[in-house]
């Protein structure tokens, strides 16, 4: 391979010239680019930092702006706010003068018709009376003759009473006599066989005393000692049996007579609280029937107040439904307008007779509730 190469004289000279003045001339190109380059770079930045400065004064103009706006809106708001208050006021101010002559004129004609009804009422109260005096005066007569026949009924059960009362006592005598003869008779008796015992004792404290004296008994002689012996148990044993009896019989006498005194007492007691019962059952007759005139007048009374406070509540219940109805409907109403109406002062005139009438039913409502607190 060839590692060098041969110029003729003054061919290299020229060729670093003509190297020189081309690589001169691409360096001034290349310059030329570079320089280009960075003015446009900076052109571009200081026409970005314009346009963000340019940005940043629009904002802030545009937010001046739109407050500014934004101010007057709210002043024209308040303008109109004010008008369209002034003009519900009137307006409310003319609905309340109508529903203030309404309601006096309501009030006139309720007043009239309460007077013309209070006027029937009373006509009305004073033929019930009439009739409700001729009613008790026939209640009364029959009340009397009731009263007369009890008291004839009642003097009959007395007799009947107090004549089972002796019958009682006489049975009691009787018995009382019966008893005491046979309590009689039961003592004699005692004192009878206590004397038989007594003789019989006496008799065995003699045999008691031979057969001590004699030293010996014969079979004979113990077997009627022992015969003796029986005799004297039983003897005994009878006493005691009478001595039981007596004391019972003495014990049945003594409650017979404490029972007597008692029904003595009981049938004095009776006669008193009947009496005193007679007096009593006569006032409680004169009450009742005083307070079944009264309860009838106000059962009657409570039944009218009761019709006409079932009549009141319907109406008010009528008044109250047509006025929820009414109200639903004009807010329906107000919505479609406000939502589909482009006319202000229509919606506008609209919107104050709904307050007029809105204001009217409140009135009544107020006067129905004063008329009627309950």
């Amino acid at each position: 391979p060839f590692s060098s190469s041969y110029f003729r004289m003054g061919a290299l000279e020229y060729l670093e010239a003509n190297r020189t003045k081309e690589m001169g001339t691409q360096a001034i190109s290349i310059q030329r680019y570079i320089r280009g380059w960075f003015i446009r770079k900076e052109s571009q930045e200081g026409d970005k930092k314009k346009r963000k400065a340019i940005a940043t004064i629009q904002k802030w103009y545009m937010a001046a702006q739109k407050k500014i706006k934004d101010i007057e809106a709210e002043k024209k708001a308040m303008i109109e706010r004010k008008k369209r208050a002034e003009r519900e006021r009137k307006a409310r101010e003319k609905a309340e003068a109508k529903a203030k002559a309404a309601r006096e004129a309501r009030l006139a004609k309720e007043k009239a018709e309460r007077e013309a009804r209070e006027a029937r009422e009373k006509a009305e109260e004073e033929e019930r009376e009439r009739k409700e005096r001729e009613a008790a005066k026939k209640k009364k007569k029959m009340e009397e003759e009731a009263k007369h026949t009890f008291e004839k009924e009642k003097e009959k059960k007395i007799k009947k009473y107090k004549k089972e009362v002796k019958t009682k006592e006489k049975e009691l005598d009787d018995k009382e006599k019966r008893w005491e003869a046979e309590i009689t008779e039961i003592e004699e008796e005692c004192d009878k066989v206590e004397k038989e015992r007594d003789e019989i004792l006496e008799q065995i404290a003699k045999e008691e005393a031979k057969l001590a004296a004699i030293p010996t008994l014969s079979d004979k002689e113990k077997k009627k000692l022992e015969d003796s012996a029986e005799i004297i148990g039983y003897l005994r044993k009878e006493n005691k049996k009478l001595r039981s009896q007596t004391t019972q019989l003495r014990k049945d006498f003594d409650t017979m007579q404490e029972n007597n005194k008692r029904l003595l007492e009981a049938n004095a007691y009776a006669g008193a609280s009947f009496e005193a019962l007679n007096e009593q059952s006569k006032k409680n007759n004169s009450n009742n029937s005083k307070l079944m005139q009264n309860l009838d007048k106000y059962k009657k009374q409570n039944q009218k107040l009761k019709e006409d406070l079932r009549m009141r509540q319907g109406y008010y219940d009528a008044e109250a439904q047509i006025r929820v109805n009414y109200q639903k409907s004009m807010a329906q109403i107000m919505e479609m307008i406000q939502d589909q109406c482009d006319d202000a002062q229509l919606t506008e005139d609209i919107l104050v007779l709904a307050l007029e009438c809105e204001s009217e039913a409140k009135s009544e409502l107020a006067a129905a509730e004063a008329n009627n607190p309950h």
